[in-house]
C-alpha cells in the first residue's frame, strides 16, 4: 500500500516538473517568428517614414505649389 502512494507521488511530481519545464523552456520557433515580425515592422516603418517625408517635401515645396496653381489655371481655362 505504501509503495502505491510512493508511485502516485512520483508520477505526479514527474508530471508537474515536466509541465513546468515545458512551460518555461524558450520556444525557439516562436522567438524566430517574433524576430521576423519585428524586422518586417521595422522595414515597413522606415518605408512609411520615407514616403511621408517625400510627401511633406512635395506639399511644402513652393515650386510644387506654384506648379499646382498653374495646372489648376490651365484646367480652369
Amino acid at each position: 500500500m505504501n509503495s502505491m502512494w510512493l508511485a502516485i507521488t512520483m508520477i505526479s511530481m514527474t508530471a508537474i516538473i515536466a509541465g513546468i519545464y515545458h512551460e518555461k523552456r524558450p520556444n525557439k520557433k516562436a522567438d524566430d517568428d517574433l524576430n521576423q515580425l519585428r524586422l518586417r515592422v521595422d522595414l515597413l516603418e522606415n518605408d512609411l517614414r520615407e514616403r511621408v517625408e517625400t510627401l511633406e517635401r512635395i506639399v511644402t515645396d513652393r515650386k510644387e505649389d506654384l506648379r499646382r496653381q498653374f495646372d489648376y489655371l490651365d484646367k480652369a481655362s
